[in-house]
């Protein structure tokens, strides 16, 4: 009696279905994957200043010494001076947007300020050059349309909140509402 080989594998016709299949997925996902890493990168990005933000206020309680935070328009840096010896950093720290956030755009307020003084208490104070200090920092990604603005609002004594990174359309009754 004969047996019959039967074949193993897949047929040129189950391949092509699968792949198509494959395809079909990724062209359907690939939008959503852009819009996904923009706001990754929005995200990254104001996470990132957030956290200079409140190393600088940490770091002036801790030195009860004034404290900047400065904008630098690739990221940021923190510095405290010496007192006894002006233009020498006690501590510095910087920290650059292209590591995780290259695509994000950062646009300040009052336009063209850069800095923000922290005091002793972790207050904001007036900048010693008496130039704007910072009070909120927009952040996109102009690269997808479809992609979600996050907003940082620096505390200062007309807010009765502290340093917050926050969503501007989201509605105000919710807590990760901008003030």
């Amino acid at each position: 009696m004969l047996t019959a080989l039967r074949s193993r594998g897949f047929s040129l016709i189950e391949l092509m279905i699968a792949i198509s299949i494959f395809v079909l997925l990724v062209v359907l996902a690939g939008p959503m994957y852009g819009e996904f890493m923009a706001n990754t990168n929005i995200r990254n990005a104001g996470e990132s200043m957030l956290n200079g933000l409140r190393l600088a206020q940490a770091q002036a309680v801790r030195s009860n010494l004034p404290t900047l935070f400065t904008y630098t328009g690739t990221g940021w840096s923190v510095t405290t001076d010496d007192p006894d010896n002006p233009g020498t950093p006690l501590f510095q720290e910087d920290y650059l947007l292209t590591q995780g956030a290259n695509q994000a755009t950062l646009t300040e307020t009052p336009s063209g300020a850069t800095t923000v003084t922290f005091g002793g208490l972790g207050r904001v104070e007036a900048n010693a050059n008496a130039s704007a200090s910072l009070e909120l920092l927009d952040i996109k990604n102009p690269a997808v349309s479809a992609s979600r603005p996050l907003r940082i609002v620096i505390a200062n004594s007309t807010s009765a909140i502290g340093t917050k990174l926050c969503d501007p359309a989201v509605p105000a009754s919710e807590p990760q509402a901008c003030p």
